[in-house]
């Protein structure tokens, strides 16, 4: 009987091959729930200790197709907008995910106090530490501002649960940062494109009464079945059909990974790579690892001189 279970775990409910991360998943769940039942005295051992079963190996390194070039993701974040005002409405959050490269949950969960978005106005030459909340002077209408690099300092994240697993019942629960403490932060710097989207949806679509920039259609958490509704539509509309049918920025966590290969090709020390995302140093060189280009003429010139 475990054993049946432990191959069930393989298999998607349609009898196509599931991940090896979902397999995982599941039989750690399957694993602990015996464990329980052996604490509560009902078996006298957990059953699984004694098959023999060995899981699918789990993909350790990001596949480099995924990695979206800064010009394809611009593209994709055009189309997204152009989609109509409650696709652009989720434009700022997948500028998130790649140029401060955020986690879905840690963008859907990104308040306004989080945020120092700064610039000045090209016209009067005015300083400004909070764009968001500009109003024109006597002197100056601010009709241009020059955006500045910004800040956010991440407080904590918003996955979904399901309602049967949270408190109050929302498919939603807050937590803090993943592997991190529930009180600690991770400060992030943005470029100034970022600071213009995020600028862009205040004034266009406001944010929650919690402060939430990101909301679902109805003010409450941002659901992933919304995101990725625009984004597949986006997908269609930006990249070409071979594209469109490649890996290539295929989820929007993917965004993610485009940014750390972005940071780490520009030649960012990866411990300062992996601060900004809330990796651990080894972590990150092992799963971006096939993502960092850079020095193949140089290797090759040493390899052929060695041959010659």
């Amino acid at each position: 009987m475990v054993r049946r279970d432990l191959d069930s775990h393989c298999v998607r409910l349609d009898g196509k091959p599931a991940v090896a991360s979902t397999d995982q998943r599941k039989r750690a769940t399957f694993y602990n729930a015996l464990g329980y039942a052996v604490e509560l005295g009902l078996i006298d051992s957990n059953p699984v200790d004694r098959v023999q079963w060995t899981a699918p190996e789990v993909a350790q390194s990001i596949d480099r197709r995924v990695v979206a070039s800064p010009a394809q993701v611009a593209a994709l974040l055009e189309a997204v907008k152009s989609l109509g005002k409650r696709a652009d409405k989720v434009t700022a959050f997948f500028g998130c995910l790649y140029y401060a490269g955020m986690r879905p949950s840690e963008a859907a969960d990104l308040r306004r106090d989080d945020c120092d978005l700064s610039g000045r106005c090209a016209g009067c030459g005015t300083d400004f530490d909070d764009l968001a909340s500009v109003k024109p002077s006597r002197s100056c209408d601010h009709p241009k501002i020059e955006y500045r690099r910004g800040r956010l300092v991440l407080v904590g994240t918003s996955p979904r649960a399901g309602s049967h697993w949270t408190d109050d019942g929302g498919s939603h629960e807050r937590r803090g940062l993943k592997h991190r403490v529930r009180a600690e932060t991770r400060t992030v710097p943005i470029p100034p494109r970022l600071v213009e989207l995020l600028c862009a949806h205040v004034e266009n679509h406001g944010v929650g009464p919690d402060g939430r920039f990101f909301r679902g259609l109805h003010g409450g958490p941002l659901s992933e079945s919304v995101y990725d509704r625009w984004w597949k539509l986006a997908r269609d509309k930006a990249l070409t059909e071979a594209q469109t049918a490649s890996p290539l920025a295929r989820r929007p966590y993917d965004l993610r990974h485009a940014a750390a290969s972005l940071w780490l090709n520009a030649g960012v020390p990866p411990t300062e790579v992996a601060r900004r995302l809330g990796h651990g140093v080894a972590v990150l060189l092992r799963v971006y690892a096939n993502c960092i280009d850079g020095g193949d003429d140089t290797m090759n010139d040493k390899i052929g001189d060695a041959l010659g």
